[in-house]
């Protein structure tokens, strides 16, 4: 398997030769980071035990229980196949082999490694990293011309334009395809269609489905691409709970649980395209309802299969959630609902990755993941993906705006193409757009609201001027006039400006907590849950927390930095005002955020909020800013001068 840590050029391989010591006691102290060529073990839990002052009795505990260790050294080329991306290829062996590994220090072309452990643990690691660091011959032609491929005497050499021996990569790829096809069409056949329309949801009109819909915040339904001749009709929306799901009671019985009493708009809607089997994107706000749209109708599919769950390659249904908030929110939305003994489990980093690998190959139903780890322990081969046939992607469009674009991609390389693909996004940009053309096939697109960016009607926006250094006595003096009954989040735009604000309100005596990614994972679930019980009401965040965090009685959000991009302002201003109640956002806006106010001026004009004057100076001479900038621009390239710059 590729290596992100391999070098391009080829390397000499040093046998690795071996010291044993018999219960030792000696550690060498780690050095800083990486010196000289040499490398330092990364900072991942299986190796903090062998670093700082207060881990004495951790090691004390480990070298009572692992009475040997081996050192060995490898070509410090070839260091990098053993920490792998990230630190993972190491805790992958640690883990299969019950050792540990300490990367130790350099000199120059080799570095000394450490296994501690029992003698059958290291020697069984070090064979696995004699081989991990064995050099990749390059591919032969016997390679290609090998039975495995199912061509037996096809060529896949070719003669280049100078005569030299080249790989065919139309016929490689062409072999590929075909060997993936059979290995797809030998998989059992997926069951998607578990609807049986309600008479009284089968005799509406189609001006009574027009009506509904516009009633229930104007819902747009469409084919999101060509509409087939051939496809069905979307379906009617449902009323009730009992029209949707009056062939499954038991489903019915755990939504009487919870105390609703009637579907969300997106729900109603949602439903019957999921249980009919089609793809679906479904383009709301956040609080909505759209986990339950989708979590429902994967709990059927889940158990109407034809192979018993038991007897499965895999997990059935993957939902890929964009942050590890929104991931736990989900997995505690799934265990809500108990159907049928299905079981789940969440992925993230952050959490304990030997438990997670644990609850995945002891066999589970539903994968909630963040790309980045579900990515980790599908290259790891920890997770078999053959066998997912519904697939949900939720928040579609921050995935995208974080960058996991690639992991997506990667992680559902091997996933069967007759599966249910579901989408959901707040906003339906270009990058959301392609994203559905690639994975799914003729989905229904449910529009709850208008397309355009908006933010919910139910929180008063207020917008204040200031500047940068009055920021924060701007904030505490909002802090000291609260209600005692307010609840609010402060967003920051940097790690360091969440921590700086937590530590100055807790010097002041108020009760907070933060929430940011330099925070450890229990950490940030502690924060949360303070925030949700009531322990205390001020949260200090960055845009993690814009998105997959409800706390019902929020009244406050505070933006102490506008955010980089328009997108998040909407979520993180969807904080509040859920679930039927209103809240108010209050936005410090500085000189550096004018780029940002012709697009907060939308957002206001569309939820009927108040525009302050300063707002569209703002935004004006921003745009005179622009068009003066591409003048001299154009002056600039023919005299050649560095011309002025825009100011504010």
């Amino acid at each position: 398997m590729a290596d992100d840590w391999e070098e391009s050029e080829p390397v000499v391989v040093v046998p690795a030769s071996t010291t044993y010591i018999q219960n030792s006691r000696v550690f060498h102290q780690t050095g800083r980071g990486r010196g000289r060529g040499g490398w330092r073990t990364p900072s991942d839990d299986s190796n903090q035990r062998f670093r700082g002052q207060d881990n004495r009795d951790n090691r004390r505990s480990f070298n009572n229980d692992h009475n040997s260790k081996k050192i060995i050294t490898v070509s410090s080329d070839k260091v990098g196949r053993i920490i792998g991306k990230g630190g993972n290829k190491i805790r992958d062996l640690e883990y299969e082999s019950e050792a540990k590994i300490r990367i130790g220090d350099s000199s120059g072309s080799l570095t000394s490694i450490t296994l501690f452990g029992s003698p059958e643990a290291t020697a069984k690691v070090e064979d696995m990293i004699n081989k991990l660091i064995e050099d990749r011959k390059p591919p032969t032609r016997e390679h290609f011309n090998n039975s495995d491929t199912g061509s037996g005497s096809n060529d896949f050499m070719k003669q280049s334009q100078d005569g030299v021996e080249i790989i065919d990569w139309d016929k490689l790829n062409a072999a590929h395809d075909e060997e993936q096809k059979k290995r797809w069409d030998s998989l059992p056949p997926i069951i998607k269609d578990f609807y049986k329309e309600d008479p009284t949801v089968a005799g509406m009109t189609p001006a009574d489905v027009t009506r509904w819909r516009l009633a229930n915040h104007d819902i747009q339904v469409k084919r999101t691409f060509d509409d087939k001749p051939e496809l069905r009709p979307i379906p009617n929306p449902v009323l009730t709970f009992e029209q949707a799901f009056h062939q499954y009671p038991e489903i019915l019985e755990e939504i009487y649980k919870q105390g609703f009493k009637q579907p969300s708009p997106i729900q109603s809607q949602a439903w019957p395209i999921l249980l009919r089997g089609d793809d679906m994107i479904g383009i709301a706000q956040t609080g909505t309802g759209k986990t339950l749209a989708f979590l429902l109708p994967a709990l059927i599919h889940i158990d109407g299969q034809t192979i018993p769950r038991e007897e499965r390659e895999g997990p059935t249904v993957l939902i890929l959630a964009p942050t590890r908030e929104l991931a736990l929110q989900i997995e505690k939305e799934t265990l809500k609902y108990q159907y049928k003994g299905i079981t789940s489990v969440c992925l993230y980093g952050g959490g304990d990755r030997k438990e997670q690998i644990k609850m995945c190959k002891g066999g589970v139903d539903i994968v909630i993941a963040t790309p980045g780890r579900l990515n980790d322990l599908v290259l790891a081969r920890h997770l078999n993906i053959i066998n997912f046939s519904y697939i949900v992607l939720d928040e579609a469009d921050r995935m995208l705006d974080m960058g996991f674009e690639p992991q997506i991609r990667k992680s559902l390389y091997d996933v069967r193409p007759d599966r249910q693909t579901v989408m959901t996004s707040a906003t339906w940009p270009a990058g959301v757009r392609r994203l559905a053309e690639s994975y799914m096939k003729d989905p229904i697109q449910v529009n709850v609201g208008s397309l355009d960016l908006a933010a919910v009607h139910t929180v008063t926006q207020k917008i204040v001027f200031l500047e940068e250094d009055d920021k924060e006595a701007a904030l505490f003096e909002f802090i000291q006039n609260m209600d005692k009954n307010d609840k609010v989040i402060i967003f920051c735009g940097k790690k360091a400006t969440a921590r700086h604000i937590s530590t100055e309100l807790c010097l002041k005596g108020i009760e907070c907590q933060s929430l940011h990614g330099d925070r450890e994972q229990i950490d940030r679930e502690a924060a949360l849950e303070e925030m949700v019980d009531g322990t205390v009401n001020i949260l200090v965040a960055t845009d993690v927390a814009s998105r997959g965090i409800d706390i019902k009685d929020l009244t406050h959000v505070v933006n102490l930095d506008f955010p980089r991009h328009i997108e998040e302002y909407v979520h993180r201003v969807g904080r509040t005002g859920r679930a039927g109640k209103t809240g108010i956002s209050l936005s410090f806006i500085t000189r550096q955020d004018w780029a940002h106010a012709q697009d907060l001026i939308k957002i206001l004009e569309e939820a009927n909020q108040e525009i302050p004057d300063e707002l569209l100076s703002m935004a004006n001479r921003f745009e005179a800013m622009k068009i003066r900038r591409e003048q001299e621009g154009g002056d600039r390239r023919g005299r050649g001068g560095r011309g002025r710059r825009g100011r504010y």
